[in-house]
């Protein structure tokens, strides 16, 4: 059975003319399945060279890839541009309507990003997040690229209506700053658990990352690493983090609507921060392994 589904855009990065697969929703799944998830990844890629490209590396980290999801479209690319700090910048070429979305019965489902706010994606997602079976957990990160909205008044519309279906919300301080200008932390926070979210997480890179239930409020700091770069890193703290509540309390007590344990969120918390600090201390959307996540917990508990 499948444990989770993920939906959205999978598409190449293209670095310096190499193309490397990646895509918000890809890359969340292809971080929880190197953490030993079943995972099922709907999305459009083309029969090409870069559809190829992503069928082999969604398929080397244990990805299973839905029906429907090879089309006669071009895969979408994003070139990627790297500033002095090692900070991405894309330019956009998109190919995702997820035309043959079909949701299933995993314990699970995650989507967010271009494919949530853009286009006809944006309103399956959201009708799959609506008829969502009973006890599936929801989880959502908007992960935004504003370069691409049309229309701003729409695009905040569309990630509030499926923020307030989901269960679990997380953003980056730069999609929180773009969303909701001169807004603090804690109204932001708020702002969605009062729109629905059990769980609401502000990750704000060097500086840790924030989440917050309705009894309670917790901070860890992030990993320190030697930065390589940050590409994927947010994805990386996504897929650690659904990983670390499906391994623990959280996902019964999410299912149940019952209150959040505050030393289970701050264990789950510590490890998304260190499967990002792991992914920004080598280059590209490369997040860990299982075994590369335990060796690293053990390491740094002696």
């Amino acid at each position: 059975m499948v444990t989770i589904q993920v939906a959205g855009e999978a598409l190449v990065d293209i670095v310096d003319g190499v193309a490397h697969p990646g895509g918000s929703p890809m890359n969340v799944a292809v971080g929880l399945g190197r953490l030993g998830h079943n995972v099922l990844l709907q999305t459009d890629i083309g029969e090409d060279e870069h559809g190829r490209l992503i069928t082999e590396h969604v398929t080397a980290s244990g990805v299973q890839l839905a029906a429907g999801s090879h089309t006669d479209a071009r895969t979408s690319s994003a070139t990627v541009v790297l500033d002095e700090s090692g900070d991405a910048k894309y330019e956009f070429q998109l190919n995702c309507k997820l035309q043959n979305m079909a949701s299933t019965e995993a314990e699970l489902f995650h989507s967010g990003s271009i494919a949530a706010f853009q286009g006809p994606s944006a309103a399956r997602i959201h009708e799959a997040f609506q008829t969502s079976p009973a006890g599936q957990i929801l989880s959502f990160d908007p992960n935004l690229r504003p370069e691409l909205v049309e229309n701003r008044a729409d695009a905040v519309k569309q990630i509030e209506k499926l923020a307030g279906l989901a269960d679990i919300v997380k953003l980056s301080d730069e999609d929180a700053l773009w969303l909701y200008p001169g807004w603090d932390t804690n109204r932001i926070l708020e702002h969605f658990l009062a729109r629905g979210a059990s769980l609401a997480v502000i990750t704000f890179g060097a500086r840790g990352a924030e989440a917050r239930t309705a009894h309670s409020e917790v901070m860890v700091p992030s990993v320190s690493v030697r930065t390589v770069d940050t590409v994927g890193a947010g994805d990386a703290f996504m897929s650690g983090l659904l990983h670390s509540i499906l391994e623990s309390s959280l996902a019964q007590s999410l299912r149940d609507g019952t209150e959040l344990d505050s030393l289970e969120i701050e264990k789950v918390m510590k490890i998304a921060s260190v499967c990002a600090g792991i992914t920004v201390s080598r280059a590209g959307a490369n997040p860990p392994t299982l075994e590369e996540l335990n060796q690293f917990l053990t390491a740094t508990s002696r």
